[in-house]
């Protein structure tokens, strides 16, 4: 009888044996997974980290490039690494062909705002109410336009402390104005026509399509002739060979001499420098604004002064 129970503790403790060691093996491998996913997740962390350093790198190459006096069509503007897949590519702009809201924004040319919303196909009423509540957020006047939006508006929509009663400080806060929704679904890319950076009439040298048509009312094959003829032969706009005798071949009647007249000059240069670099994957977008003074087609970067630097 003794040795029968001793034999059966020893089968009980013996099948107890083999479920605890795979249940530690189990374990175990847990945790070595685990610790492997999270070194991984280090691994490629730091490999990323890196990738975006040298990204910055390439964008801030492409920028020392661009303010080095280098034309807008120069091959160096778009420089790119087989072997290490690295590289940067930069677009140069000129901003003075582009609506400053806070130098139109006044009670003789509001109009110009709601001429071009309603190119953009919004009712009157929208464009009516985008209009004033552009005028509104930047008035320091207490009472709201007509359409507008002041203070009662913008705590009723939760937005308390707004309108700010001073000139926008980037294209981007008009997305905060009551009533201007309707614009950004009607034109997604509404961003690419305003600048707080250049004060002065648009710049007909350099207006681009949307402006034309929306605000000097061209047709847009009108349009496209004239951007391409004061493009010059070359096909590219901020070169030498630009015709600035475009503007004299301009077929206008009347009412769109005297909308000329009203918004549109020949002067102005702001630079808009767009440096995107890459390595392997990852981009870094360095954006660099310089102002017209001292600037020439040349030699951009000579007195010039730098207004503004985003990196996304």
């Amino acid at each position: 009888m003794k040795r029968s129970r001793r034999h059966s503790r020893a089968g009980t403790s013996s099948g107890m044996a083999l479920p605890m060691v795979l249940w530690a093996i189990a374990l175990l491998t847990g945790v070595v997974l685990l610790l492997a996913g999270i070194i991984g997740g280090w691994m490629d962390e730091e490999t990323r980290a890196g990738k975006a350093f040298r990204a910055r790198q390439q964008a801030l190459s492409g920028i020392a490039v661009a303010m080095s006096g280098v034309e807008p069509e120069d091959p160096l503007l778009n420089q790119q690494s087989k072997e290490s897949d690295e590289g940067y590519h930069v677009v140069i702009k000129d901003e003075s062909g582009l609506i400053n809201p806070n130098f139109w924004l006044t009670p003789d040319h509001r109009d110009l705002f709601k001429a071009i919303f309603t190119a953009w196909g919004l009712p009157m009423n929208d464009s009516d109410a985008a209009s004033d509540g552009l005028f509104d957020w930047q008035s320091p006047n207490p009472f709201r336009s007509l359409h507008g939006a002041k203070k009662a508006e913008y705590d009723a929509e939760g937005k308390a402390g707004l309108p700010p009663n001073a000139p926008f400080l980037s294209p981007d806060e008009m997305e905060l104005v009551i009533g201007f929704a309707p614009v950004m679904k009607a034109h997604p890319d509404w961003r690419d026509l305003f600048t707080t950076s250049y004060s002065g009439k648009i710049n007909l040298l350099r207006a681009p399509k949307e402006i034309l048509t929306g605000i000097l009312d061209l047709k847009p094959a009108q349009a496209d002739a004239f951007i391409t003829l004061r493009a010059g032969k070359d096909g590219i706009e901020g070169t030498a060979d630009d015709n600035t005798n475009a503007v004299t071949l301009l077929p206008l009647n009347p009412a769109q001499k005297k909308l000329k007249d009203s918004f549109f000059g020949t002067d102005g240069k702001v630079l808009r420098i767009e440096s995107t670099g890459t390595c392997n994957g990852v981009t870094h977008l360095i954006t660099a604004i310089m102002s017209p003074e001292g600037t020439s087609t040349n030699n951009p970067q000579s007195g010039a002064t730098l207004l503004g630097w985003s990196e996304k």
